[in-house]
């Protein structure tokens, strides 16, 4: 790609990993970030060469003229994580919508591609085929709760994607992720693997909502950015949505409470704390999240799986350390 990729929110988790990649394949890009999630400390060789810049997708301005100096846009800025949702469920549609409908504009007049992240929340339970709906039916899996503008406004980034293909020919790739998890996570924003694991090693305790039986597919971020990377590539992935994750094994969050623990090796008190208590009454908690990764494996080439206790104790060892240097 002769001009650099754009990728907006790569100072965050999953960013700053895909940025790692870019570096070691030596491809050119751009960081676009707030930072209101990510940190400048995540993307240090990018600070280095110059090749971040502070600013906010709600910038049309400024997207614009980025994005006509791109090779191709990645994004991944949005309001993400149960805790921000909440918190700013107006800044979520403002972000989370208005910004996907301007660059998927600007992308599709300067023919450049667009991946977009969405989310796996956009996956809902449905009825039998027989039965009739009621006004009092949960719309989706989250009930009516401030959470649910997250999901929604990941599906309508979907629709607008979609909506640009078929009216001006945006050239796109929608990913929805699943649960991924790695070093430089935070836990701010109600991720699941960093809460616990900073909290067993800060204060020997782990609270799990609800009654841990609910099950996730965790997924190594690094080996998941390299699926990523091979998914952009090829050109027969375009007008796609393709689930992103390295397994398709799911751990209930009781497991992982225990399976932290056991590599603590330390006496570990697990807390069962009412979901209402944190999240509201109105608020559904998924009871299962897990993909089918068949679409994915026919378009790229098998990879190794890493395991999950060991990515975990990655996590841990990074965590320690960080805590030694503080």
């Amino acid at each position: 790609m002769s001009k650099p990729i754009l990728v907006t929110g790569g100072a965050g988790f999953i960013g700053s990993h895909l940025i790692d990649l870019f570096e070691a394949e030596n491809v050119e890009y751009i960081v676009l970030d707030n930072l209101s999630n990510g940190s400048v400390k995540n993307i240090s060789t990018a600070i280095s060469k110059n090749f971040f810049l502070q600013g906010d997708v709600k910038n049309f301005k400024l997207v614009e003229e980025l994005i006509s100096s791109a090779s191709c846009v990645i994004h991944l800025a949005c309001n993400v994580g149960v805790k921000n949702v909440i918190d700013n469920p107006l800044e979520t549609i403002e972000t989370n919508i208005n910004s996907v409908k301007q660059i998927a504009y600007y992308c599709s007049i300067n023919d450049i591609p667009l991946v977009f992240f969405s989310t796996s929340l956009v996956y809902t339970s449905h009825k039998e085929k027989k039965a009739l709906f009621s006004e009092t039916d949960e719309t989706n899996t989250l009930g009516f709760h401030p959470v649910s503008m997250y999901v929604y406004s990941k599906k309508m980034g979907e629709l607008l994607c979609d909506y640009y293909k078929q009216k001006m020919g945006l050239k796109y790739i929608i990913i929805r992720p699943f649960n991924m998890i790695g070093i430089r996570q935070q836990n701010h924003s109600g991720m699941v693997v960093p809460a616990f694991i900073k909290s067993a090693i800060s204060n020997n305790t782990i609270d799990i909502y609800g009654n841990g039986e609910q099950t996730r597919t965790f997924s190594d971020v690094k080996t998941a950015m390299n699926l990523l990377w091979e998914i952009i590539k090829k050109n027969t992935t375009y007008g796609q949505i393709f689930n992103l994750a390295t397994t398709e094994k799911s751990t209930s969050i009781i497991e992982l409470a225990e399976m932290i623990s056991g590599i603590l090796n330390e006496p570990i008190k697990i807390n069962f704390i009412p979901i209402s208590q944190v999240y509201g009454d109105s608020y559904r908690d998924v009871k299962f999240r897990t993909p089918s990764l068949a679409k994915l494996k026919q378009h790229i080439s098998a990879w190794d799986e890493r395991d999950l206790k060991e990515i975990l104790k990655e996590i841990i060892e990074y965590e320690r350390q960080l805590n030694n240097s503080n």
